[in-house]
Formats: C-alpha cells, sequence, structure tokens
C-alpha cells in the first residue's frame, strides 16, 4: 500500500459568470495519466507541495483556499482516497466562492458547471479528484441540468443540506462496529509472495498491481523532475450503481464496504465494486448485484464510462463507472426488509449528507456521484 499520511487540498473555485455557476479548472498532466492532460481542480496539491518542501514553485490560486483573506467557504470535508491501495489516506475537499474577480492563468479556464457534468461522459477526461470534489457539492445543485441551472444563485445552489438519518448512521457504525478485519503495517521485508527490483515490486503470483519506478520532467510543475513510485493495476477496475428512479423518490443502492487502508475499515461504497472488471478479485467484492449491474440492456444504463484514477500516484489506472436502472427482480427489496445486512437504499441527499460528514463515503462512490449529475447524452 502507498503511505502518504499527510492532507492535501482538492478546491475548486465556483463563481457565477453569465448567469450560471461556473467553476475553474486546471488543464493537468500526471506521470500516470492515461491520455497525458486531464481535467483538475483548480488546487490540487499535497502539503508538501504547497508549502514548498521540495523548494519548487509556488501553488496557484491557493490564497483562495486558506488563510484569514479566502473565499466564502460551501464545501469543507475530509475524504478517503482508494483503500485498497493506500494507507489511511486523506484529501481536504473544499469548493469556495472567490472575492472578487480571478483571473485565468492559461493552463486553466472557467467552465459552466453542467458542461463539467457533461465532460464526465468523456474516458478518461475529468480526473479522479474533479470527480471527487463535484461528489460533495449539495443535492440542490446536483440535480440541475442543462439551462435551468441558470436559475439557481451560486449561493442558493451550494449552501443547502439536508441530514441523514440516524438509522444511516448506524447502519454504517454497526458494520464498523462487527468488522472482523485488523490492519497495521509492517516490515516490506516480512512481507510474503512479492519479489523486488531495481524497478519494480511485483506479486509472484502475479497479483492485479505492481509498484514501479518512474522519473519523471514537467516543464509547468512545482517541481521540474522528480522520480517516485507508482501503483500500476494489472487492469481497470468497475464500481457501479444499481438505482431505482420509478416513484416519488429515486435511490441507488449503496454497500458498506471494508478496505484494509480505510481509517475505521468501513466506508459506504458502490453497489458493486471491483478492482478488476474480469469478475471479484476477492470473495469480499463478490455481490449478489454484479451480473445486473453488468448488463447489457442499454435501455437500463444511465451512465457508462471509462475514468482515470488519481495518476499522480497511480500509473494508467482506469475504472468503468456505471449507473443501471434495475430490474423488476428488485421490486420487492425496495423496502429493505430482505437486503443483504450490508446494502442500503439511499435517496442522492441522504447519500450526499453523509458525503459532507466526511469519512463516511468512499471515493468510488463520490465519483459516482457527480457521475449521476452528468446529462443524458446528446
Amino acid at each position: 500500500m502507498i503511505v502518504q499520511p499527510e492532507i492535501g487540498v482538492l478546491g475548486l473555485l465556483v463563481a457565477e459568470r453569465d448567469g450560471e455557476p461556473h467553476v475553474l479548472l486546471q488543464a493537468k498532466a500526471e506521470p500516470g495519466n492515461i491520455d497525458g492532460i486531464q481535467l483538475s481542480p483548480t488546487v490540487q496539491a499535497t502539503r508538501s507541495n504547497y508549502t514548498r518542501v521540495h523548494r519548487g514553485g509556488a501553488t496557484r490560486y491557493l490564497e483562495h483556499f486558506t488563510g484569514p483573506g479566502r473565499g466564502r467557504v460551501l464545501v469543507d470535508s475530509l475524504q478517503s482516497e482508494q483503500g485498497a491501495w493506500f494507507w489511511r489516506k486523506h484529501n481536504r475537499n473544499m469548493v469556495v466562492e472567490p472575492v472578487g474577480e480571478v483571473a485565468e492563468h492559461p493552463d486553466y479556464r472557467w467552465v459552466a458547471l453542467r458542461t463539467v457534468r457533461r465532460l464526465l461522459r468523456v474516458d478518461h477526461l475529468v480526473n479522479m479528484d474533479t470527480r471527487s470534489v463535484l461528489g460533495c457539492l449539495p443535492p440542490e445543485s446536483a440535480s440541475v441540468a442543462d439551462a435551468s441551472v441558470a436559475d439557481t444563485s451560486v449561493t442558493d445552489a451550494f449552501v443547502a443540506d439536508t441530514s441523514a438519518p440516524r438509522s444511516l448512521t448506524s447502519w454504517l457504525i454497526d458494520a464498523k462496529q462487527s468488522c472482523p478485519w485488523r490492519t497495521r503495517l509492517v516490515p516490506l521485508a516480512d512481507v510474503r509472495g512479492w519479489t523486488r527490483t531495481d524497478t519494480e515490486i511485483a506479486a509472484d503470483s502475479g497479483r492485479s498491481f505492481r509498484i514501479i519506478a518512474v522519473r519523471v520532467a514537467a516543464g509547468t510543475r512545482e517541481v521540474r523532475q522528480w522520480a517516485q513510485p507508482l501503483l500500476a493495476p494489472g487492469g481497470r477496475g468497475l464500481a457501479a450503481f444499481l438505482c431505482r428512479s420509478a416513484g416519488p423518490v429515486p435511490r441507488v443502492l449503496v454497500r458498506a464496504r471494508t478496505e484494509p487502508g480505510l481509517g475505521d475499515l468501513v466506508e459506504i461504497g458502490p453497489t458493486v465494486q471491483w478492482t478488476t472488471d474480469t469478475g471479484p478479485a476477492t470473495p469480499e467484492e463478490a455481490g449478489p448485484f454484479d451480473a445486473m449491474a453488468l448488463t447489457a440492456d442499454t435501455a437500463r444504463v444511465r451512465f457508462d464510462a471509462e475514468l482515470s484514477e488519481e495518476g499522480g500516484r497511480f500509473h494508467r489506472a482506469a475504472t468503468r463507472y456505471r449507473v443501471v436502472e434495475a430490474d423488476d427482480a428488485l421490486d420487492d427489496l425496495l423496502d429493505g426488509a430482505r437486503l443483504p445486512a450490508d446494502y442500503r437504499w439511499l435517496t442522492v441527499p441522504q447519500l450526499r449528507a453523509l458525503v459532507v460528514r466526511g469519512q463516511h463515503v468512499n471515493v468510488q462512490a463520490r465519483s459516482l456521484l457527480a457521475c449521476l449529475a452528468a446529462p443524458p447524452p446528446l
């Protein structure tokens, strides 16, 4: 696992321009990115980067997210990263409305929020950190699509909140309390079944990932060149929500997932989450709704795109994200009475309320929350 204990900042500036919310995005290259450049948040920086430990350049626009002169904070929460690959990694996810005009740098553009959501359907374009912050937006903003967004001011769209019922937090606490797993760090020399060379650490059994060494040169980064390890998966993953749009309150089916690198071991995840899309890599990844999430019935598929994971830590890591309308076989499970104990139906506002609390909803589910707001294809 990757150990990176410092807390970074993932921040989006949002402002009303031409009568609708816009966010300031960076066209950013990362060493592990698929297709090179992807759309990243306004600020995407580790603590080492923005405190200039490596004596690199200053992080652009950081002043809007730190210190007494920053803008109006609309979203601010600590969120976990991949619990299968990171050891207790968290980042501060923020959305801030700046004070006054903010000029564009050549690598940055103000983009309409509704346009960003359309771009989520483009493979490997909107990066994981941007999706994570978009997944923290409130339900009023998340439900807006197309021209209707112009009727909602930035202030009204971002400050509303919805409280999660106590029964949901109790369900999640029960899952954490009953989790039989215990995790601890051990010396690499004590880990069996792995071979280390000058350029990689690989599993003797051909397990689903390797740790590889890379050397990077980048003229537009705070530091111009460096060497680092990257986690290289053996294939793309799968993350899917089953949803029910019928009825007065649309809902998504979530699962209380156990992952060894999470601080409390358990967070809310998608209905289906695999580290490889060829099937569950472990018995813990398997679930009763896997086949339904992989349906070939295009009439039931609301979202389907292959999106990249963090290119600053992972090498060409990709996940197929899907939102699928559940078939009639789940009708008798909608009340929850017959659902497996680790699954629950939640409304999008309920799920977002848990996101706001931080460290309750995993990064794959936050990405899917962002994808739920993507308008239908043109």
